[in-house]
Parts: structure tokens; sequence; C-alpha cells
């Protein structure tokens, strides 16, 4: 659960400097088939961002005002210096490329994916501040023994 920063004990919360973005975006970012996030503004952040979609607007199938992963802002890029293929990679539809003149562009990689809980969210870059064991990344390799194997076997064939 998302606590207030103000009640912040580092005993019982863990911070993390998280960023909101609009759906469907948010989910591209997540995915990793969008990794350029344009922004008005330019930030010396670098490092994990946990990656939060804004509860407006609601998408079918896509979840809003949700914490979604962590990603990596490893740099920044004025939109004036985009190449196409970086407008590609923004995912913004080329009729409104011309509303972010003076933004940047945002370059995210390396997006793993966390169990969705609510989240508050903000404008910017800002604390986020949960209860330790909250935020539990999904994992993305498990080892078996044998013994498990043979158990996954078992299980299969009772349930032919």
């Amino acid at each position: 659960m998302q606590v207030d920063l103000n009640r912040y004990d580092p005993s019982k919360h863990v911070r993390y400097r998280a960023l909101s973005v609009k759906q469907p975006y948010a989910q591209l970012l997540i995915e990793g088939s969008k990794y350029i996030e344009v922004r008005s503004r330019n930030t010396t952040y670098r490092g994990d961002l946990l990656l939060c979609s804004s509860r407006k607007p609601e998408f079918p199938g896509m979840m809003s005002g949700v914490t979604l992963g962590f990603i990596e802002l490893y740099d920044t890029k004025p939109v004036a210096e985009f190449t196409e293929d970086d407008w590609e990679h923004t995912r913004v539809p080329r009729d409104m490329w011309g509303k972010f003149e003076g933004g940047y562009g945002w370059l995210m990689r390396n997006p793993r994916r966390v169990i969705e809980i609510p989240v508050k969210g903000m404008l910017g870059i800002y604390t986020a501040v949960f209860e330790k064991g909250d935020i539990v990344e999904y994992p993305t390799a498990m080892t078996i023994d044998k013994k498990g194997w043979d158990y996954i076997k078992k299980q299969l064939k009772h349930t032919k």
C-alpha cells in the first residue's frame, strides 16, 4: 500500500523515484515496444523509475492507477534532434509530432514488470513510498530440480 511521504520510516518503508504515464503509453513502455517518453521538460535524473499508469484515461484491457514496473531512464534528447526513427519509438501519432516542439525525449530501457498495486500518481518524477515487500517484480526465470519436475509431470498426467 502506498504510504504518505510524511510517514516514511526506513525500518518499515521503501522510497522509489516514480513516473506516472497515461495509457496506452505506460503499457507500451513496460512491454518494451516504446522506449522514448516525450516530456515538456528535461531532467538530470538517471536511473530506475517505478513506472505507474495514470488513473485517466482508462483503456479496455489496460490497468490504470497502478504500479506497472521498473524502467531505467538512461538519457534525454531534445525533440528538435529527433530522427524519424526516434519519433517512431515514441509511439506518438505522426499528426501530433508538432505539438511537442521544445520538448525532450526521455530514453528508457530495461523494463521489468511488478505485481500491480494501486498508486496515487503525480506530475513529473516524484517520490513514492511503499511498505517494504509491497513492490514485487514478476519472476523472469524459474529453476526446477528433478524432484520438482517429476511432481509437475505427475500433476499434468492427472489433468488429462
